[in-house]
């Protein structure tokens, strides 16, 4: 559940504040110093320990947690766009690529650390240290390229919790009007749900939430468990359904897809808190075999859920479920569990925002306005959904758009950065990223296209 939460862990002691005009990630390190810290390996162990430190198995289970989200509901829509066999082997290729720019980030930031003489960094930071490392005339860009990174972020952060309101108005508006005699609007469900977020976002210390996640995520496993196992109670014939969909729906198959997988932006946050950063890198690690856990679950809920409902599917799966009270409470309890996620993702862009208020506001005037953006953070969230109520178009306009630039655009441009400062840019490097890059623009373009294709098409009529 929660896709993204991980994101939030320490970063206040990962990320150090880099202004524009101070000196470079880079700056100030010494040519010897740089002769000494590569003469360590590159994944060595860091003096992480105690409640900091993470073991290979909580780290993850971490990363499983943090890729679970509600793109995994939407999947069965995607495999209608896709059709039953063209959407496993895409959904493995995509999976593969995203894995391969991950595992590219984190080699990247052991390298920007090993050159500056730090243990810890973000997304963000690693974008801006390989930026500085690259070409002389590239190099003053360095913070440029690392806000691009956090804009980026924070669209993806926003547009979560957007997509969150989205799927709450739609659960809520289905269970009522079917069970009782109240029928409002999916816009006035949006409006309600809403209210109880604004208490929710005024809490600013995560640690308040904990005890709240760890129930939800015990509730979420649990009505997923269900919901699989209603896929493979009633599937329909394979013969059934198309093997192969349409080529124009690829794109929103690729932003659906996108949404669920993209789990770039908690690598990191994750990886730095590991005593044994190899434990996380290697090739049966905590990355590879998480990602090729959820890629198990994806592909099961994606195929077996779209032979299941068939054409019929809509935009998230509990939509589908049966009538009765059983199948409609679970409902209820995605919807809980949602709520719960929601201030967990608002919390990422609204600590940029608190960081750069405790700056650059008097300390007297903190406080309000702090309260103030988080509500006003909330209220835009509600603002958009209000305005793109269409579930699965979100879905696949932020995946595509936002979820590419995370996972697909960013660590290909970073690691020919890198293999620049090592002098490891060889034929080989250059066309195997320029095919990446080529595959992330393709998904980006064509993805966020598509989604706002549907989008004013579905104004229009």
């Amino acid at each position: 559940m929660g896709s993204r939460e991980n994101q939030s862990y320490h970063e206040d002691s990962v990320e150090q504040e880099h202004h524009e005009g101070s000196n470079p990630i880079g700056a100030g390190v010494s040519h010897s110093s740089l002769d000494i810290s590569e003469s360590r390996p590159i994944f060595h162990d860091r003096g992480v320990s105690g409640e900091e430190s993470l073991s290979p198995e909580a780290a993850f289970i971490h990363m499983v947690k943090a890729m679970l989200g509600t793109g995994l509901l939407s999947l069965p829509l995607a495999f209608k766009h896709s059709g039953l066999f063209l959407g496993l082997i895409l959904m493995v290729i995509i999976c593969i690529v995203c894995l391969h720019c991950m595992r590219q980030v984190v080699h990247a930031a052991h390298f920007v650390c090993s050159r500056n003489g730090r243990d810890l960094i973000d997304y963000a930071n690693i974008m801006r240290g390989a930026v500085e490392l690259g070409p002389e005339w590239l190099r003053h860009r360095g913070y440029f390229f690392k806000q691009l990174v956090n804009v980026n972020m924070f669209v993806s952060q926003l547009g979560f919790c957007c997509v969150y309101v989205v799927f709450m108005a739609d659960n809520l508006e289905d269970f009522f009007s079917t069970h009782t005699s109240i029928h409002l609007s999916k816009g006035v469900w949006m409006i309600l749900v809403v209210i109880p977020l604004l208490g929710l976002c005024s809490i600013r210390r995560l640690p308040v939430l904990a005890p709240f996640c760890v129930a939800a995520n015990v509730v979420y496993i649990c009505a997923v468990a269900i919901v699989l196992f209603f896929f493979i109670s009633n599937l329909k014939p394979v013969n059934s359904l198309p093997w192969f969909g349409s080529i124009y729906d690829l794109p929103l198959f690729f932003g659906t897809v996108m949404f669920a997988f993209e789990g770039v932006a908690v690598v990191m946050p994750i990886e730095n808190r590991m005593r044994e950063p190899s434990a996380f890198i290697g090739w049966n690690g905590v990355l590879n075999s998480s990602c090729l856990f959820v890629l198990a679950i994806f592909a099961v809920t994606g195929f077996y859920g779209y032979l299941s409902l068939g054409d019929a599917v809509k935009d998230t799966a509990t939509l589908n479920l049966p009538d009765t009270t059983f199948y409609q409470a679970i409902k209820l309890m995605f919807v809980g569990c949602i709520m719960i996620s929601y201030p967990l993702q608002f919390y990422v862009p609204m600590e940029r925002v608190e960081k750069w208020i405790t700056r650059k506001i008097a300390q007297e005037n903190q406080t309000r306005l702090v309260y103030a953006v988080r509500f006003g953070g909330v209220l835009f969230t509600l603002a958009i959904a209000e305005l793109i109520p269409h579930l699965a178009l979100f879905i696949s306009l932020i995946g595509a758009f936002s979820g590419a630039s995370m996972a697909l655009l960013f660590p290909p441009f970073i690691e020919l950065l890198v293999c620049n400062a090592k002098g490891e840019l060889t034929t080989f490097v250059i066309c195997k990223n320029a095919f990446l890059l080529f595959f992330a623009l393709l998904g980006f373009t064509t993805g966020t296209y598509a989604a706002l294709s549907e989008i004013f098409k579905t104004f229009s009529n």
